[in-house]
């Protein structure tokens, strides 16, 4: 029995702790009980309708905002686009040698042609092509003067800036940013040059070439791009120095270049600039 007793024996300090204790016990189960004996206000909704709608309409916008495919030039898709419409790689790349011949996409067929895309992919994106007007409407007749009268062409290469603003679509800005153009290239050898001036439109482009023509300088000769030295490879206008030395570079290593898929494997080749560098350069 001493045995058990001596179990609850405690000095003064265990217990005043014990009180202690028992003493927060008991405040905390009256606390919990005045809680749960409280009575608190009905949560009362008012009329939600009108956000709910806003929120329906909201969802709904988006949902259509996702799905929606605006119309566009197919001549200008850009990689993004391309992903978004599910073109692929290939079908991008036949597209953009296309447009880096100078040559223009004018037909949803013709676009198949050149792409090779599937009869599936065509008929669910072609009907959102959009081509200049002037692909599918005949040309308007102007009575003015201005349309009235002949035409004579003359050699861009030798255009003023007021015979350049002559030209329909050809305003002061873009007049001087063509004779800036011509002054870095040293004269245009051939008019789709032209055509590579920020903000010169197609159909402004095609209006400049019933005005002007390209001579090129008599001296001129194209130059050999596995025999070319590095200062007259630095000479081209669409070539850097870290560009210079990186195709010497892969000549180097290749023993010269045997097509222009090798010479575009080269760093920071500007692929899109092939048309316009074949102009100055061959592989023979």
């Amino acid at each position: 029995m001493n045995k058990y007793k001596s179990l609850f024996l405690f000095n003064r300090k265990q217990q005043r702790g014990i009180f202690l204790l028992l003493i927060l016990l008991v405040v905390l189960v009256g606390f919990r009980f005045y809680r749960t004996t409280q009575e608190y206000p009905s949560l009362e909704l008012g009329d939600v309708s009108q956000y709910q709608n806003k929120i329906d309409s909201i969802k709904a916008a988006t949902a259509q905002r996702k799905d929606t495919i605006y119309l566009f030039n197919p001549n200008y898709i850009t990689d993004y686009r391309a992903y978004i419409l599910g073109l692929n790689e290939a079908e991008l790349d036949r597209l953009s040698r296309f447009r880096e011949s100078g040559k223009f996409i004018n037909t949803a067929a013709q676009f198949q042609q050149v792409t090779e895309v599937s009869d599936q992919w065509l008929d669910s994106i072609s009907p959102y092509f959009k081509f200049p007007s002037w692909v599918n409407q005949p040309k308007r007749s102007y009575s003015s003067s201005y349309g009235n009268r002949a035409i004579v062409a003359s050699n861009i290469n030798s255009a003023t800036q007021d015979q350049l603003r002559a030209v329909y679509g050809i305003g002061p800005a873009l007049s001087g940013r063509i004779i800036e153009q011509r002054k870095k290239l040293n004269g245009f050898i051939d008019i789709k040059q032209v055509r590579d001036v920020y903000g010169l439109s197609d159909s402004t482009m095609m209006e400049l070439r019933k005005h002007f023509y390209v001579t090129p300088d008599p001296s001129f000769r194209k130059i050999s791009l596995n025999k070319a030295s590095w200062d007259e490879l630095s000479a081209i206008p669409y070539f850097n120095d870290y560009l210079v030395d990186k195709l010497v570079e892969q000549r180097t290593l290749r023993d010269g270049f045997k097509s222009w898929d090798e010479v575009m494997l080269t760093s920071r080749f500007p692929q899109e600039k092939l048309a316009l560098i074949q102009l100055y350069l061959t592989l023979e």
